[in-house]
């Protein structure tokens, strides 16, 4: 398991959505959905934001 797993997993267990992700990160949810895919990357400005909100929710 990746760091990504682990965040989407992280993600899921506080259920933050991918509305509210999206919307604190400045970017679509289908880029969220598509990210913890596999689909497609982010920024690493992006992957920060995504990691910093699912940490301190």
């Amino acid at each position: 398991m990746n760091i990504k797993d682990d965040y989407f997993l992280k993600r899921r267990k506080k259920k933050i959505t991918h509305k509210e992700l999206a919307k604190y990160i400045g970017c679509s949810q289908s880029l969220i959905s598509r990210y913890e895919t596999g689909e497609c990357g982010m920024t690493k400005e992006k992957k920060e934001k995504y990691r910093e909100y699912i940490d301190k929710k």
